[in-house]
């Protein structure tokens, strides 16, 4: 048995285009295969993912996307294959579909600018928005990295236990990917052959209660048993207790993040929860620290 405290670390995407490395670092929390991961394997991880439909996993991958019109293009013959384009049509009239498009999309967000010269759009959306609706035309139009003027994304990763996370996927507007008890087998050598528990999220040991340290450590001896015997991790894991360790990745935008911390750190809709309360606190210190930004 192993005890540790809950824990949020900020993940920055990095790439520029198709992020395919940060989706296939989130995607691969669920088994904890971290440790497959190669300077050449995220491509044909994510072409796994798209053919096995774990199309959520493609949520995680931020796309920005920019868009000009100004007098100089504003009337050039643009082919863009797409649903509504087939044929060569004014850029001018392009840009206000495509806009319109993703203006349209629950999970993509569209500011315009209006200057003297014409306007600016500024989309951020993700991969599976793209794949879902046949818009892969639209992946030219990615930004090096997104303005001051897009809409941002931000991803972090939660360790901490069962109970706590579910708590964390009732907000769902949020992506996620979460260490899966299904499959992740606890008896084997990459897990240290032992269960790991949160303790208390302040780091406060239950000393007083030793007696839970023997829940745990019951729990365990079960759960290890039941595999010996031939039961499968998702049989086996009914044992388990909530106070087990699970890591969580959320991806959201900053609007949604916003209202996130409103709930679980300022209470706005009742008190919460003590052990939510202490890992919305160590988020937040995230967005601080790594981002600068006071949410």
């Amino acid at each position: 048995m192993k005890l540790i405290k809950s824990s949020v670390e900020y993940i920055p995407q990095g790439e520029k285009k198709i992020p395919f490395k940060h989706i296939e670092l989130c995607a691969r929390t669920c088994y904890k295969s971290e440790n497959k991961i190669t300077v050449d394997s995220a491509h044909k991880f994510v072409e796994g993912l798209i053919m096995a439909g774990h199309w959520a996993m493609l949520e995680h991958g931020t796309l920005y996307l920019y868009l000009e019109v100004n007098p100089d293009n504003a009337f050039k013959k643009f082919k863009y294959v797409s649903a509504q384009f087939t044929a060569p049509y004014n850029w001018n009239d392009v840009v206000g579909a495509i806009a319109a498009k993703y203006r349209a999309n629950p999970y993509s967000e569209v500011n315009t600018i209006y200057n003297e010269n014409g306007r600016e759009v500024y989309i951020t959306t993700n991969y599976r928005v793209i794949l879902d609706n046949d818009w892969v035309e639209d992946i030219q139009f990615t930004c090096g990295s997104p303005t001051e003027y897009h809409k941002k994304r931000y991803t972090l990763k939660f360790i901490c236990d069962r109970g706590v996370s579910h708590e964390l996927v009732r907000h769902r507007v949020f992506s996620f990917a979460q260490e899966s008890q299904r499959y992740c087998n606890y008896s084997k050598d990459k897990f240290g052959n032992e269960v790991t528990f949160i303790n208390n999220p302040d780091g406060q040991q239950f000393t007083e209660t030793y007696w839970l340290m023997d829940a745990y450590e019951h729990a365990e001896k079960v759960y290890l048993k039941l595999l010996k015997e031939g039961y499968s991790p998702q049989q086996a894991r009914r044992v388990l207790p909530n106070a087990t360790k699970t890591e969580i990745v959320m991806t959201g935008f900053e609007d949604d993040w916003k209202h996130f911390f409103d709930l679980r750190l300022r209470g706005t809709t009742g008190k919460p929860h003590p052990d939510m309360l202490v890992v919305a606190q160590l988020a937040w210190n995230e967005f601080k620290d790594k981002l600068g930004l006071e949410l």
